[in-house]
């Protein structure tokens, strides 16, 4: 994938690459995804990552950024022709606990079913994130004490936590992400509203996302390189 950390700034391109998960812990998700990318959705138009939430940076396919909600003029459903093709979300919350939301991995965004938008976690998030079976196990006798604090008085059977499908991992670009984590909100605006604080005031642009089928790893220092698909 490449982005830019600039606008109209050619020379400010650069590039991150994901590794998706084995497929068959997450192969629906995976299948989702390569459509979208497959059918041009991340490539052409405007995509781009839109929101900076601290804990995560979320990305939207085209033609997001022509909606209203972003400062365009296209009123309505902006993921309309997705839906039709039956690509803007997942049918169902595919989550492996074999595959957690640890930094610097990928997964779907929304419920009650996630996608189009991807984000990138910008922390470990496994708990939030995932199932209440996983938050029940990492937590161990600190679980009883959430759920009190949280949910005040709320019996565990009535909690709600779907996990969000996550399905890939940053493998280059580290950097590239740090640096489009430091861009500033709307939240820095003196009349901000809690709705849209996490928008980017400057959308970050995606200028393609392609499927790489055969992946060389590129180890900074060392002269061999490793093949990934």
């Amino acid at each position: 994938m490449n982005v830019l950390l600039e606008y109209n700034k050619p020379e400010s391109q650069r590039s991150i690459v994901f590794e998706l998960a084995p497929l068959d812990l997450m192969p629906h998700s995976i299948h989702t995804f390569l459509s979208q990318i497959t059918e041009g959705y991340w490539k052409r138009g405007t995509p781009a990552f839109a929101i900076n939430a601290e804990h995560v940076l979320q990305a939207c396919p085209h033609p997001c950024l022509d909606s209203v909600y972003l400062g365009g003029d296209m009123v309505g459903d902006p993921y309309a022709d997705m839906r039709s093709r039956g690509i803007a979300t997942v049918s169902y919350q595919e989550y492996s606990p074999k595959y957690p939301h640890e930094k610097y991995t990928i997964g779907y965004a929304g419920h009650p079913l996630s996608g189009p938008e991807f984000y990138i976690n910008l922390l470990d998030n496994s708990l939030d994130h995932g199932s209440l079976q996983d938050r029940k196990m990492k937590m161990g006798r600190e679980y009883d004490e959430w759920v009190r604090h949280t949910f005040d008085g709320i019996d565990d059977e009535d909690i709600d936590q779907e996990p969000y499908p996550c399905f890939g991992k940053v493998v280059e670009g580290f950097e590239t992400i740090d640096l489009m984590a430091e861009g500033m909100t709307r939240a820095s605006l003196p009349d901000a509203e809690y709705t849209d604080s996490d928008l980017l005031l400057r959308p970050i642009a995606i200028v393609e996302l392609e499927i790489i089928p055969e992946y060389i790893e590129r180890r900074e220092g060392e002269g061999a390189a490793s093949a990934k698909s």
